[in-house]
């Protein structure tokens, strides 16, 4: 193997590693950068004055190049260029960058990607392994549900903010206004205190009220599924290929097959 590619296979450990200083560090870096990249998206959605919104825009500018490094590095020590191109994480990154090279007139349209940026974060909740140890199954569905219904808020405000601001103002004055009407709506309640006006606006509302009746009752029976079965096991982990829980009474992983030791420590 040459030095070549020795760098590479290093650089791809420590985007996949949660173990070691490094490899936390860079994770949580990447995540501070994405919560901070929102927050610019928020804040320029209010009247701010000249000097305060360049100083927004070259944030957001810096932090987008960052992510853009990171994607090519990703896509440089990947193995299978295609397969990683096409995976779901990359299309999410590839989509928040995007944004940076269209910040011309005519392709506003193309700068509405910036509210797909929070889902950069669906990587960090991929298994239960985070920065300060591992967290149980069900603890794991739990955040993955919080997060998705504040992804859902965040994205439909974002998008229904961009349809209808410039035609409807007086309703739709900043994101928070967004934010208003996408708990409103994913709720089903229907104030009808703030109503889109434009065809795109009543298609993103249309879509709001669809996500809220299915993924609501769809994510409650996961968790119940997820509680019910995490009562049934224990943790115990094989020593073979690592699987953590398993049932009472099981003698062997049924991901394996090897031998289980109950003299283990019981989390």
């Amino acid at each position: 193997m040459n030095a070549t590619e020795k760098f590479k296979e290093r650089i791809n450990f420590y985007f996949e590693d949660l173990t070691t200083p490094l490899g936390k560090a860079f994770d949580l870096v990447v995540i501070l950068l994405i919560f901070l990249i929102c927050g610019l998206f928020v804040l320029e959605t209010f009247d701010l004055p000249d000097g305060t919104r360049r100083i927004v825009e070259e944030l957001e500018i810096l932090i987008t190049s960052v992510f853009v490094i990171e994607y090519l590095l990703r896509l440089w020590v990947a193995k299978n260029k295609l397969t990683h191109f096409f995976h779901l994480y990359s299309l999410i990154d590839l989509a928040a960058i995007i944004p940076l090279f269209f910040a011309q007139q005519h392709f506003q349209v193309i700068r509405v990607f910036r509210v797909l940026r929070i889902m950069r974060l669906l990587r960090f909740l991929d298994n239960r392994h985070f920065f300060f140890g591992s967290i149980k199954p069900v603890h794991l569905v739990i955040a993955r549900i919080i997060y998705i219904m504040i992804t859902i808020v965040f994205v439909s405000a974002g998008l229904i903010f961009y349809a209808e601001h410039k035609i409807n103002p007086d309703k739709f004055a900043t994101f928070f206004d967004g934010i208003y009407f996408s708990v409103v709506t994913l709720t089903t309640v229907g104030f009808g205190d703030i109503t889109p006006v434009s065809d795109y606006g009543r298609v993103i509302t249309l879509l709001i009220i669809v996500s809220g009746i299915v993924f609501i009752p769809w994510q409650v029976r996961s968790l119940i599924a997820h509680s019910i079965n995490s009562i049934s096991k224990v943790s115990l982990a094989c020593e073979e290929c690592g699987l953590g829980y398993h049932d009472r009474d099981a003698t062997h992983c049924k991901h394996c097959g090897s031998k289980i030791h109950h003299h283990q420590e019981m989390l």
